[in-house]
């Protein structure tokens, strides 16, 4: 099957120095791929990249096979590419409803199934249409930022530690959530800081140390690789 995100070789990172040391990684249709590995590792950056929001020095990145390498991120939007960042991801003075809004802000036209299709996924936000996003739990905040890059409609979602400082029973929820997404069409990439969690319902994973690939594999592999557990997941 091909890819449907494509990154190869890529260099690049903020001023003068390149984080990203020819990082290689890739997502096809129907897939949860991680990302893992120590802090620094440029796990963050590879998504900032792939989602243009760092100057790209080197390398070819494709969506369905249209090279978006280098493009603002309203295009890489209109390829199909939404990207949940770690912190400030939520509009918190609207309600959870005014920022499934401005999600859409790309789409025009009856909205009604983009809306039924995001409160199916969390009916925790259905019950809660009309809270200021703000007065959620950190759980629910997550599940707004996830539900507002949903409204439209993209091929891959990008989450950026969408677990992080979530307790163990939202964590799960999180990475069940991410399956149900998965479930209805949408591809996923997710950096993740709970790498075994991540790894173990993950469908492949990546572990990236110093700007670069040193491990790749299906998520049961690098669980079961002595190498991998011992250097990146705690042994």
């Amino acid at each position: 099957m091909s890819p449907l995100l494509d990154m190869r070789e890529v260099r690049g990172g903020y001023g003068d120095a390149d984080i990203l040391q020819g990082v290689s990684l890739n997502v096809a249709p129907g897939e949860i791929v991680a990302i893992v590995g120590p802090n620094g590792a440029g796990k963050s950056t590879a998504m900032k990249a792939i989602f243009g929001l760092l100057h790209v020095r080197g390398g070819k990145i494709t969506i369905d096979g249209e090279d978006i390498t280098g493009k603002k991120p309203n295009l890489i939007v209109q390829a199909g590419v939404c990207y949940v960042p770690q912190v400030d991801n939520i509009f918190r003075e609207m309600t959870v409803h005014e920022n499934l809004e401005m999600g859409a802000f790309l789409r025009s036209g009856d909205l009604t199934s983009a809306y039924d299709r995001v409160y199916g996924l969390f009916p925790d936000l259905q019950e809660r249409r009309k809270t200021l996003a703000g007065n959620l739990s950190g759980g629910q905040r997550q599940m707004v930022a996830m539900g507002r890059a949903l409204m439209l409609d993209p091929k891959v979602l990008l989450l950026d530690e969408p677990t992080a400082g979530l307790s163990p029973r939202y964590m799960e929820q999180i990475f069940q959530i991410c399956r149900d997404v998965r479930d209805v069409g949408v591809a996923l990439l997710l950096v993740e800081q709970h790498a075994k969690q991540a790894l173990a319902f993950s469908d492949r994973g990546y572990v990236l140390a110093s700007g670069a690939n040193r491990h790749e594999g299906t998520g049961a592999e690098l669980l079961a690789d002595r190498e991998v557990a011992e250097m990146f997941l705690g042994g």
